[in-house]
């Protein structure tokens, strides 16, 4: 079983902590809305075709579509926000303000009673909160709007924090695949809605961007998505969920390698202290929580 966590949560980790340099690089060649309906076309293909070969059905329950529908404005809003957002900040700095997730996870559970923080619990918001702030501190070289991009990763935590309270009831009752594939499809369509109305290229489109643009799709919308529920499935999402603390190390060495991006002092103690944040809620979350699956 071990291996298992290794070969499916270890690689959706690997996977996930290298999207935003993926992203970055799309967006030299795409606009953020024909990135993000290619995008999980291609990941909601790839989930539709898992549940046919399962003889599984693709629609999640009538009384659920509507809240269906929802999950996917969410999520369409949220990659968005996201690449938007990395048109201004480093993938490195997303990578570290996206891992403050868990914490505003816990918040927005406490505040509908699906759980409540003890005295750890909200010492680990503080500082959480406090490494975000140490991120966003100071900009990185070459980077003149930062501030503008780190407030839209932030954003970005905040609507994958409505997206995993709200999908929480439909996981259940349909089943996490199901809901996934289906929200992300309406993600899709309202992401190709859109680019029909603006400019879909933003550069020209290289071989590069390309295998950025397919390993956006097909590895992190699609077969990270499945690994990671499979993963779940095996051991329970507490027990892989601890993976995530992986995830912004492997993109700032991504991040490092590939753009060349510069580590600076402030990401990296920020970036320690928001993990240490995340640790602490963990710690500090007293049942019955809301059943959280984490990433975008």
């Amino acid at each position: 079983m071990v291996g298992a966590i290794s070969g499916k949560g270890l690689f959706a980790v690997v996977v996930w902590g290298a999207s935003f340099v993926a992203t970055r690089m799309a967006l030299q060649a795409v606009h953020p809305f024909a990135l993000i309906g290619v995008r999980l076309w291609m990941g909601a293909g790839l989930l539709a075709l898992l549940l046919a070969a399962r003889r599984q059905r693709l629609l999640p329950r009538r009384a659920d579509l509507p809240a269906c529908v929802f999950l996917g404005a969410v999520l369409s809003v949220h990659l968005l926000v996201q690449a938007f957002g990395l048109e201004f900040t480093s993938a490195i700095n997303t990578g570290w303000i996206i891992g403050f997730i868990p914490v505003t996870i816990a918040i927005g559970a406490t505040m509908l009673r699906q759980q409540r923080l003890n005295r750890l619990g909200w010492l680990g918001v503080a500082v959480g909160t406090g490494g975000v702030l140490v991120v966003t501190l100071k900009s990185p070289p070459n980077f003149a709007q930062a501030r503008i991009g780190d407030l839209l990763q932030l954003t970005s935590c905040l609507t994958w924090t409505v997206y995993t309270l709200a999908a929480t009831g439909p996981n259940q009752r349909n089943g996490v695949l199901r809901v996934t594939t289906f929200g992300m499809a309406v993600a899709a369509a309202i992401g190709t809605l859109a680019a029909l109305f603006t400019p879909w290229r933003a550069g020209p489109l290289t071989g590069g961007a390309v295998l950025a643009i397919v390993f956006l799709g097909v590895i992190c919308s699609g077969a990270a998505y499945y690994l990671w529920f499979a993963a779940q499935r095996d051991y329970g999402p507490a027990h892989v969920g601890a993976l995530l603390y992986i995830e912004p190390f492997v993109g700032l060495i991504v991040a490092a390698s590939l753009l060349h991006e510069p580590v600076t002092i402030n990401a990296l103690v920020g970036g320690v202290c928001v993990l240490a944040g995340v640790w602490l809620v963990a710690r500090g979350a007293v049942k019955p929580a809301a059943q959280v699956a984490l990433r975008s």
